[in-house]
């Protein structure tokens, strides 16, 4: 999953381009995902499900023909929100500018909103309402309403998978932005991941669970003391493959 995210200030025109991205995307056969960012509360609908939420339900699905709308009371945390998009082939996620570890486009109303927005993973700027002198910066200036094909190849030049956002320190460069900054530089690769380059793999009702070095070790270690108490299993087997039901 290759993805990007889309910063900007308030009413800068955020979702304005992801909402135009997404057809483009969608005429390319691919399956798309967006997250979106809010700092404030979500505003319900006062239809059935917004009610029934407001009631207390944990949890309210409205299911029709080819659509499910899910309302659901739980605290995500960014790396569970990018594991679980792993099967989908791009990610706008609108928002996260000071979390999101890959590359990300900066909306701007004008040159001194740029200016504040742009940091070592920022690909291109976007203006939607002054011009932008693009010799003032040194990545690309787009203009929204003029340049929205060539914004969409861009993108998908240069986007690529978000590293995992556990920030586990166990890489050489400490954090995932630090390692993300130097992938978008050809430094490093998503091999040089000690989370995505791992050999142990969890998936908790279908959905990839990512793992810091140390928690795959306690996998490892654990799983294999067993196996090599069984009989018949091998003395040194190379891999185990377990499946475990409630």
């Amino acid at each position: 999953m290759r993805a990007i995210a889309i910063i900007g200030y308030k009413d800068s025109g955020k979702t304005v381009l992801a909402e135009r991205m997404i057809p483009i995307l969608k005429a390319k056969n691919m399956k798309v995902a967006v997250v979106k960012h809010v700092h404030e509360e979500i505003s319900l609908p006062e239809k059935d499900s917004g009610r029934l939420f407001r009631a207390g339900a944990d949890l309210v699905l409205t299911v029709s023909k080819g659509v499910i709308e899910e309302y659901r009371r739980y605290d995500a945390k960014l790396w569970e929100i990018i594991s679980s998009l792993k099967s989908y082939d791009f990610a706008i996620f609108e928002g996260f500018k000071s979390e999101f570890p890959g590359v990300r486009i900066a909306v701007a109303k004008d040159a001194e909103e740029a200016k504040q927005l742009v940091s070592p993973l920022t690909i291109a700027i976007v203006s939607t309402r002054e011009k932008i002198d693009g010799e003032n910066f040194k990545i690309p200036v787009f203009d929204l309403d003029r340049d929205l094909e060539k914004i969409v190849d861009y993108v998908l030049k240069k986007a690529f998978e978000p590293l995992p956002a556990l920030n586990c320190g166990f890489c050489k460069y400490g954090n995932c932005m630090s390692m993300a900054e130097a992938i978008l530089r050809g430094e490093a690769t998503h091999r040089d991941c000690t989370v995505l380059s791992s050999k142990v793999k969890l998936r908790v009702d279908g959905r990839s669970i990512e793992l810091n070095p140390f928690v795959q070790d306690v996998f490892r270690n654990v799983v294999y003391a067993l196996v090599s108490t069984l009989k018949g299993a091998p003395t040194n087997p190379s891999s185990v493959e377990l499946k475990v039901e409630r």
